[in-house]
């Protein structure tokens, strides 16, 4: 698994490569398949696994407030929210 998280940080603009090898670890929980999604999504965007590993509570959609202010949004720009949201 360690090879596999090698893979991030070697590209020029793969930036902070320790801090976001340490979120990848953290948020893939010791699973090879959770490994290799969350390099690849590090790989489009570093920032989203910091977030995600660094501020969990933030980065929840399961809160009634975030879920009826995405609700707002969706209204405001005069599109149906999902049914699920």
């Amino acid at each position: 698994m360690l090879e596999l998280l090698d893979t991030y940080g070697v590209e020029s603009y793969e930036r902070e490569r320790e801090r976001v090898q340490l979120a990848i670890l953290k948020l893939g929980e010791g699973n090879e398949k959770k490994l290799r999604e969350f390099v690849a999504v590090a790989r489009r965007d570093y920032r989203d696994v910091l977030f995600w590993a660094e501020y969990p509570e933030e980065a929840k959609l399961d809160t009634p407030e975030k879920r009826e202010r995405f609700k707002k949004m969706f209204e405001k720009f005069g599109l149906k929210p999902p049914e699920d949201l």
